[in-house]
């Protein structure tokens, strides 16, 4: 998925629905994604505030995959719940299987996942640092899918790979394992006959 970052364009904003699944949360899209798409970009990504903090992409939730500076491991981070955010199940789900122990060790990854505000300007400077590895976009349809290319400014964030990484590999794969029941994580999952 490529993404078009907007900031003129607003999707939720504080005290709206935004935390919410209704109809007037997406309609603000509909100008932005034809726009979007007309410069050959597949989705938003919906930007708020003057400092650009980055919030969802299109309908989905927005994570990015950042290599620590302390060389521990990756940072897993996407925006906190802040009333503008659609607290997903899928969203949640990422980010405990991202800080569970057991799925690090099965994974063999050192994730740290993070909720917290980060900006447009935090991703061009890990983008032009290396850190940025994974962009991903979560959700009930998607589940966890790539994103490869972010328009900002008139210029292109490449992520880098073609597809899903390590870890958006490693977050799919388990998540339908125990969608699909071929795994009872932790009680996650019920098989029904």
């Amino acid at each position: 998925v490529s993404l078009l970052a907007v900031s003129d364009n607003v999707r939720a904003w504080p005290g709206g629905t935004g935390s919410h699944k209704v109809a007037g949360n997406y309609s603000p899209g509909f100008l932005p994604q034809i726009a979007a798409a007309q410069q050959g970009y597949d989705q938003i990504l919906w930007l708020f505030g003057e400092d650009r903090r980055i919030t969802e992409a299109g309908a989905m939730n927005f994570f990015v995959v950042v290599k620590r500076d302390d060389g521990d491991g990756l940072d897993l981070i996407t925006a906190a719940l802040d009333g503008t955010i659609l607290p997903g199940v899928t969203r949640a789900s990422c980010l405990a299987l991202a800080g569970d122990p057991e799925f690090q060790k099965e994974t063999s990854l050192r994730l740290h996942p993070q909720e917290k505000v980060y900006t447009m300007s935090d991703l061009v400077k890990w983008s032009s640092e290396g850190k940025l590895l994974e962009a991903l976009a979560i959700g009930t349809a998607v589940i966890v899918g790539p994103c490869n290319r972010i328009g900002y400014e008139g210029k292109d964030i490449v992520i880098p790979g073609n597809g899903l990484g390590p870890v958006g590999t490693a977050l799919r794969k388990k998540i339908l394992d125990i969608q699909e029941g071929r795994t009872d994580w932790q009680g996650w999952g019920v098989v029904c006959s």
